[in-house]
């Protein structure tokens, strides 16, 4: 587990309104790795560890993408509704880019050519594109008005970015740019959080099964659930029902992935082996584990068919954990099911019996009831059954000495 930084930087309209928030890669240090990584980054820490609703909540997410993205040998993930894709200056204007720009418009993504330059080359994006960047800061008053006027005959919104004086500022208003940003309005702020690492073995598993047409997604969901963090991440990217148009309540991590699809879940794990993941693992992952292999070898015994639900239960109890974070916010940013939710807040219901069981025995209390139905000696059972299961699981994602 390390910290992570995104940092965002919010975009105005001429009522000084907030438009939209640009997320932007914050690393620790003076190093900054290349452009795709850090797109990546930006990515996982928006949609997986922070989330895009906590980040810019229901304004729009600017993301800058590189030719990777834009051509799509990697996937963007964001919601398109609420993602402005920024194309980078430096993205070469080739057929294979302007195509790919066009499959991101036709997929719902909005379009921002970012600090741009006339030039006959982006005549076509710029019919593509709705919004365009201009850096007030790196242009002389003629040639940003001329600029300004070549680009609003193409219908566009205009930003004005960079705007660092009151001077400035006066002059776009002057000129009707529609959007501004810089640091004269408001300094980037940057978003911290601790970050959780799924393992680079289990991904490259992922994918590997994922080449395979024959693949189920049950085959998909016993890879990803020897994985707490990926696990989570899983269930919280198909609970963000909203970036791909649909709202569903999940009860289990097969649901997840099923809900995910091949091509998100390709994108997902893709993003995340190149954001860094790292293999690794924690005497905290091993509780995450124990509780949730516990929990559904428990309802196995009474009530089988709950199994799954059971499983992502005793996982997500212990996220509080491993994501420092209180349990309920958690919980709220997952989209579970009903019973799911009043199990992990409340130990309502079977699935709350079950994990009421789990975590009496975890504490070892003294005279405890159990609730799920089990005979003590099966809960005994159960528990070094997962202890069991757990390290071996944990154990595989240990780096080799």
């Amino acid at each position: 587990m390390s910290q992570f930084m995104v940092g965002r930087q919010p975009i105005f309209d001429a009522k000084s309104r907030v438009h939209g928030y640009e997320l932007l890669f914050r690393g620790p240090g003076s190093q900054r790795p290349d452009g795709d990584a850090m797109t990546a980054d930006v990515l996982v820490h928006s949609i997986l560890d922070v989330g895009l609703d906590a980040l810019v909540g229901d304004k729009l997410a600017f993301v800058n993408a590189t030719r990777a993205f834009l051509v799509g040998e990697q996937d963007l993930v964001l919601p398109p509704i609420q993602t402005v894709v920024e194309i980078c200056e430096d993205v070469p204007r080739s057929p294979e880019v302007l195509a790919g720009c066009q499959r991101l418009a036709q997929e719902g993504y909005t379009l921002a050519l970012d600090n741009y330059r006339v030039s006959q080359d982006d005549d076509a994006f710029l019919e593509l594109a709705s919004i365009v960047k201009l850096d007030v800061l790196a242009m002389a008053p003629a040639p940003l008005a001329e600029t300004f006027r070549h680009c609003s005959s193409f219908g566009v919104q205009m930003i004005a970015a960079k705007v660092e004086t009151r001077r400035q500022l006066e002059a776009c208003q002057k000129l009707g740019f529609d959007l501004y940003q810089g640091y004269l309005l408001s300094r980037p702020e940057v978003v911290e959080g601790h970050e959780l690492s799924s393992s680079r073995l289990t991904c490259l598993r992922v994918i590997d099964k994922l080449c395979d047409p024959r693949t189920s997604a049950a085959e998909v969901e016993s890879i990803v659930r020897t994985d707490a963090v990926l696990s989570y991440q899983f269930l919280r990217a198909a609970g963000a029902g909203a970036a791909w148009g649909f709202f569903r309540r999940l009860s289990s991590v097969r649901e997840a992935v099923v809900l995910l699809g091949e091509r998100r879940i390709r994108a997902l794990v893709m993003l995340i082996l190149l954001n860094g993941a790292h293999e690794g693992s924690d005497e905290q992952l091993n509780i995450a584990m124990t509780r949730a292999r516990m929990a559904e070898l428990l309802a196995m015994e009474t009530e089988p068919h709950l199994a799954g639900a059971a499983f992502t239960v005793g996982l997500v109890s212990s996220l509080d954990l491993l994501l420092r974070a209180p349990l309920p916010v958690i919980v709220e940013s997952m989209s579970l099911g009903t019973d799911l939710e009043e199990a992990l807040l409340w130990h309502t219901g079977r699935l709350g019996d079950f994990l009421a069981d789990v975590l009496a025995w975890e504490l070892g209390a003294a005279g405890f009831q159990l609730r799920s139905g089990a005979h003590p000696s099966e809960v005994e059972q159960c528990y070094l059954q997962a202890l069991s299961w757990a390290s071996k699981v944990c154990g595989t994602l240990e780096p080799a000495a």
